[in-house]
């Protein structure tokens, strides 16, 4: 399988992927070329699909030894990958393949994302995370080329630092969990805009997990922790009748 040209691409399959998966529309532009690399056969699957709705020509594989044969002929844009492969890396592909990378890492802490993006990569996204999350990040690298993505958000005396996945409130560290973080972001951008319950699943939590309770429960920790930091009656998380939640920025304290 090799990756090809947008007028073909109707007639490509990804490998792996369900029977009737809609491929992208065709445009006159050009699309970005964005492998996926996963061992695990679903989430690369869902992934691929959802870049795919972007308009991006993305493929995917399983393993580095596949992903070489797959670019012969020509090389990604983007390359998103699992930190470790089979014979290989995500750093050892994206240089073999010379092309930027998102790495895919299970590890928890600051020390081995500092270490990856040090040793090269362009982005690194832990996992568990939201598909939106992804894709956004995919979008702003396709656009930046190798100038790297936004790295940090500030509203108002919050501050999100998004390589790191830490927050801060006057400079003073917030700590969040994992899909805090991630549902925080999601209210965030942009800020004021009302989210679903079904939108916040979609945008931090993994695929085919969780539910409305669930974005309920994360939201009631989120508003704790933000008050106790200081931000305010309700860490300016505010709940939008028989809509969703939305991140005010009318009730942030100056």
């Amino acid at each position: 399988m090799t990756l090809i040209p947008a007028d073909q691409l109707a007639t490509e399959q990804i490998q792996g992927s369900p029977s009737g998966s809609s491929p992208i529309q065709a445009t006159t532009q050009s699309p970005s070329k964005v492998l996926v690399v996963e061992p695990h056969p679903t989430l690369r699957t869902v992934l691929v699909q959802r870049l795919r709705q972007d308009g991006q020509l993305a493929a995917a594989v399983g393993s580095a030894e596949e992903a070489v044969d797959l670019c012969r002929d020509q090389s990604p844009d983007l390359l998103v990958s699992a930190e470790i492969l089979e014979k290989s890396s995500a750093l050892r592909l994206a240089q073999q393949l010379g092309c930027s990378v998102i790495v895919l890492t299970a590890r928890t802490g600051v020390e081995p994302v500092v270490g990856l993006l040090d040793d090269g990569a362009d982005d690194v996204l832990r996992k568990p995370f939201g598909l939106e999350e992804l894709a956004a990040r995919c979008r702003t690298l396709l656009k930046r080329g190798r100038i790297g993505l936004q790295e940090r958000v500030a509203v108002g005396p919050l501050e999100v630092h998004l390589l790191l996945r830490q927050v801060t409130l006057r400079e003073k560290p917030v700590e969040l969990s994992p899909r805090e973080f991630a549902l925080l972001c999601a209210l965030l951008m942009p800020p004021g805009m009302v989210r679903s319950r079904h939108e916040l699943l979609r945008m931090a939590w993994p695929p085919f997990s969780g539910g409305p309770r669930s974005v309920d429960t994360q939201v009631l920790t989120l508003r704790r922790k933000l008050e106790q930091a200081g931000l305010g009656d309700g860490g300016g998380i505010t709940t939008v009748r028989q809509q969703g939640y939305r991140f005010s920025l009318d009730n942030l304290p100056s």
